[in-house]
């Protein structure tokens, strides 16, 4: 007999971060439990289903959306940072209505691995506290998201702190040759490999001139720039205005790469620079050293997990940043270390979802 899954979620949207979440739990817990089958409720069902395989229905289709949950063994709300109201104000009342139904279907509901806040809507942290103290679990990929929940006096359910589903995931040996020639059409040489993801954000212009000025610096020492967009179109105008800084040349992926595919191409870079969050946890949970642009407390506290600060926007300061991540030897043999320990953390979650099946919904801290 089939355990039946439903998943909330960033999903459809292309972009590779919440893909490669729904790939990274999806199969974590398949490897656990060979009877799950899945539903997404995706922004784009026949996307979803081409990518990953899996059926899908549209997210914004109420009936849908209730015969499923109905069905369901067990709604997963997440991962990623789908409970904040910064990117939209429509977004958090959004997967809470989800979470809401689920829960007067009387299904069971895990907060998977996410991301919490900020939340700064006064009606939006009502709706939070009043949905997420009648969920069942709740599993958060930093401590931050864990004070922030308190905060808010969400205390009902177990708050457990896990990982990352992501750092779960392992690159397919068909995409790593892939990326390799992907790279070796793009650039001449053996030239170690710069990779830099960023995003348009209103609140961080001007620092543009510092980042190109930087990686000008870097490519004249012998280093090669990729701009990767990780959200597939939308990041391409802004990896534009960077390289078109650029005093040096530099290359651009205008193509739509799976969330494997971005795994395998940050694997073969020597740093990752970027202000998306799952390209820093695409080189952490491959051993790529790392920084982070800050745009979102969710930057400031995955750096923090790794004992990091944002780079900072005064150029010498970002240069002296960098420097060192790329010759501290102790400091790169600490991420690894780091990023070890959270790809085994990153599996509880698999874990924590099928036992709270198996218990119909109930679940002790003491079960951990």
């Amino acid at each position: 007999m089939s355990i039946k899954i439903a998943l909330s979620g960033y999903y459809g949207f292309d972009n590779a971060g919440d893909e490669a979440l729904l790939t990274a739990i999806t199969s974590s817990i398949k490897k656990l439990e060979p009877r799950a089958k899945f539903v997404v409720f995706s922004g784009s069902p026949r996307r979803t289903q081409e990518l990953h395989g899996i059926r899908a229905v549209y997210y914004l289709n109420p009936f849908s959306l209730l015969r499923e949950l109905w069905r369901a063994d067990l709604l997963i709300s997440g991962g990623g940072s789908i409970f904040q109201d910064i990117t939209s104000a429509r977004s958090l009342p959004y997967y809470i209505s989800v979470v809401a139904m689920a829960k007067l279907l009387k299904k069971p509901v895990i907060f998977y691995a996410q991301g919490v806040g900020p939340i700064n809507r006064r009606f939006s942290k009502f709706l939070m506290r009043l949905v997420a103290n009648r969920v069942n679990l709740i599993t958060l990929r930093d401590y931050g998201s864990l004070t922030y929940l308190k905060e808010l006096q969400v205390t009902r359910p177990p708050l457990i702190v896990t990982a990352d589903p992501v750092f779960a995931l392992e690159p397919n040996p068909e995409d790593e040759v892939n990326m390799q020639k992907l790279i070796n059409r793009l650039f001449s040489g053996k030239k170690p490999l710069i990779g830099v993801s960023v995003r348009k954000w209103k609140y961080l212009e001007g620092y543009q001139q510092q980042l190109a000025q930087l990686l000008d610096e870097l490519t004249i020492r012998g280093y090669q720039v990729l701009f990767i967009p990780m959200a597939y179109p939308e990041d391409i105008a802004e990896s534009q205005k960077v390289a078109g800084l650029m005093q040096q040349d530099a290359k651009i992926i205008e193509r739509n790469l799976s969330s494997t595919e971005h795994l395998a191409l940050i694997a073969q870079l020597d740093l990752m620079i970027g202000m998306r969050l799952h390209a820093l946890i695409f080189a952490a949970s491959r051993g790529v050293s790392f920084a982070g642009i800050s745009y979102d407390p969710k930057i400031d506290s995955f750096l923090e997990l790794f004992n990091l600060k944002p780079l900072s926007r005064n150029y010498e300061e970002m240069k002296n940043q960098v420097d060192k991540i790329l010759n501290d030897v102790s400091l790169q043999a600490n991420l690894r270390k780091k990023a070890r320990n959270m790809r085994a953390r990153s599996e509880d979650n698999a874990r924590l979802a099928i036992l709270l099946i198996n218990q119909q919904g109930k679940f002790s801290p003491q079960q951990y």
